[in-house]
């Protein structure tokens, strides 16, 4: 029984050593966090920040702390003193308790692409329409669209030279030559077979959960040449969007009846 009662007496002296050990650990550990000579300084907002916000108002506010962080929890360019946020304006979403970047602000390096997203060599540029050429307000951001053109009438010069000609004679009141222009019938076209979707804003959702009314906006990440070719689109026509399968590529079908080519104005 003595043996009994000291195997016990020993067991307990062991947990309360192991116990102690683990609270001087962990009390350790605490102090290290308060006072340790490696943590650094952020800014962190209060309260989420939209984009285009100027901050003066904010800062004057308060809405903006200094919190320690471990180095290696810092984003690049991190704001470490709440003067830098004085005459800034936010170029992206800023998070609450998120350690602030210079590159979120407008004085700091934009992020490549900026805050769409846009394709070195692109232009961002956006395009309204009803809701069923725009799919009825089911495309999302970072969707892939084919972009569909309808011509009607529209009057095709046979050279860039006659619609120069053209453009002159109109001011003195002097009509082109007929034979320097012709009238097509309609046709459709694919205008621009896969381009990703940059941004959308969709009609608003009804009460019975339908959105095919209304207008769609969509800002597409465009080839220069894309982008004129559908300003000339929508000037002169009409478009529609058809919205591709996740990962498929559209596919560059011929016009109904001419060239595009022609239509837009392009050497053969």
């Amino acid at each position: 029984m003595r043996s009994r009662g000291l195997v016990v007496a020993l067991a307990l002296l062991l947990a309360i050593g192991a116990t102690a050990a683990v609270f001087l650990y962990v009390n350790g550990v605490r102090e290290d966090a308060k006072t340790g000579g490696d943590l650094v300084p952020v800014v962190v907002a209060s309260e989420n920040i939209s984009a285009n916000t100027e901050l003066n108002p904010l800062l004057e506010s308060g809405a903006f702390a200094t919190v320690s962080v471990p180095p290696e929890t810092v984003v690049a360019d991190a704001v470490t003193d709440p003067a830098e946020l004085q005459d800034q304006t936010t170029t992206f979403p800023i998070l609450a308790n998120e350690p602030i970047s210079l590159s979120r602000l407008s004085s700091g390096e934009g992020v490549t692409g900026g805050s769409l997203g846009i394709t070195t060599g692109h232009v961002a540029t956006s395009f309204r329409v009803e809701g069923p050429p725009g799919v009825g307000g089911h495309v999302v951001r970072g969707d892939n669209v084919v972009v569909y053109a309808t011509f009607n009438g529209v009057k095709v010069f046979k050279s860039f030279k006659d619609l120069i000609n053209e453009a002159t004679n109109a001011k003195t009141n002097v009509n082109a030559p007929s034979s320097s222009q012709e009238d097509l019938p309609a046709l459709t076209v694919t205008l621009v077979p896969t381009v990703k979707v940059l941004d959308v804003e969709n009609p608003v959702e009804s009460t019975d959960g339908k959105t095919s009314e209304g207008q769609v906006t969509l800002t597409l990440d465009l080839l220069p040449a894309d982008a004129a070719g559908m300003v000339y689109a929508a000037e002169q026509g009409s478009l529609w969007f058809g919205l591709l399968p996740p990962g498929e590529e559209g596919v560059q079908l011929p016009a109904a009846t001419v060239p595009l080519d022609k239509v837009l104005g392009k050497k053969a």
